[in-house]
């Protein structure tokens, strides 16, 4: 019995799976990347400790915590009530214990005049905010 070509096309292909080469179908298969997920705030809170009563100049001590929904570095900004804006201030957050993802940001304060202000924490393009936190020292 002679092979036709049919039969000779079936055992090509046969050989082919066989020896594990990709079929022309198979070729296509592609696999899709997981979707990325963007880098977000989920809680962001403040702290102020001003300088003593009556101590100008006097020394305080400001700290952001921020918590994200992933690990990686994101940028705060710190508002104050009713003025200026300042940063970007750059805050990496890592997995910690019982799986939070945190961060904080400190900054030394010198205060050399009296102040009574509030501030907070933003992340530009988040609804996510942290607590008005007051500074005040009177000299």
């Amino acid at each position: 019995m002679n092979p036709t070509p049919l039969n000779l096309a079936a055992a090509a292909v046969t050989l082919a799976l066989a020896l594990g080469l990709a079929a022309p179908a198979l070729a296509f298969d592609l696999k899709v990347a997981p979707p990325t997920v963007k880098l977000t705030p989920t809680t962001i809170q403040l702290g102020i400790i001003s300088p003593p009563a009556g101590q100008c100049p006097g020394n305080g001590k400001l700290t952001a915590w921020v918590q994200t929904n992933k690990p990686g570095t994101i940028d705060i900004l710190l508002v104050r009530k009713g003025g200026n804006v300042a940063g970007p201030y750059s805050v990496t957050t890592v997995k910690g214990a019982n799986g939070v993802i945190m961060g904080s940001y400190s900054q030394n304060l010198a205060i050399h005049h009296a102040i009574n202000a509030e501030y907070r924490v933003v992340v530009a393009g988040s609804p996510v905010t942290s607590n008005w936190a007051p500074l005040v020292s009177t000299c």
